[in-house]
């Protein structure tokens, strides 16, 4: 994945973020950041969990979780280096030392080498509804790398509801906010089955959760498949 594919995260999310005086007071920044929190405890997060972040951007989930890691770790990945390090910036103004249980990384490949132990819990929100399907199946093939036998990877992306015509925009309605997603740029939107064939080729299977939360993404669940045979 290149930045030309993927320029979200520099061109406006950052842009944006920077010109916040106080994050906290909004609203996308901090509901996010507990509905996230929230669903990983429903889903099992503890003190001793290894947390990996793809597509962390600049420590929404991040600045939250890490002080909640006391025998665990938090692993972030993102493909914008400026996003690693207005991410620092960020874990230091919510009080977060350098010597807390972290680790932080940019990657254009998913390159997950840094990470070195069994991850339990990995966590992307809103990554696949900016990645093409070739992207999904390099991150899902390098997960399969670092995450622990019982792990598990919960990753949002733009369904594409029933009825409607996958080579079509799909209007999508975010806190009052219309905008459109689609089957050859970004955001992109994926009908469900074609997500779970991807996924059974990386060794997965995919299903999807409703207590999420999210207005107008889906949570799909990948764990392990019984029989993994995926690309190398």
């Amino acid at each position: 994945m290149t930045q030309g594919e993927n320029s979200y995260r520099q061109d406006v999310f950052l842009q944006d973020l920077r010109q916040q005086k106080d994050r906290q007071q909004h609203r996308i920044w901090a509901e996010h950041q507990q509905m996230q929190l929230s669903f990983l405890y429903k889903r099992g997060l503890t003190s001793s969990s290894t947390v990996l972040d793809l597509g962390c951007g600049p420590m929404r989930l991040g600045s939250v979780l890490i002080p909640l890691l006391k025998d665990g770790w938090y692993y972030g990945q993102d493909i914008n280096p400026s996003t690693i390090i207005f991410g620092e910036e960020v874990l230091r103004e919510a009080g977060i030392s350098e010597q807390a249980p972290y680790s932080l990384f940019a990657s254009d490949q998913f390159d997950l080498s840094l990470v070195d132990r069994p991850v339990q819990i990995a966590f992307s929100n809103s990554l696949f509804s900016h990645l093409t399907l070739n992207s999904i199946l390099t991150a899902l093939l390098q997960l399969q790398t670092v995450l622990d036998q019982s792990g598990v990877f919960y990753a949002t992306f733009f369904a594409l509801d029933p009825g409607r015509h996958w080579l079509k925009p799909h209007p999508r309605n975010k806190w009052g906010r219309q905008f459109d997603t689609y089957p050859h740029q970004d955001p992109y939107h994926y009908p469900l089955p074609l997500l779970q064939d991807l996924a059974r080729q990386a060794g997965f299977y995919l299903d999807v959760l409703d207590d999420f939360g999210h207005p107008t993404q889906t949570m799909g669940r990948f764990r392990r498949s019984r029989w993994q045979h995926w690309f190398s």
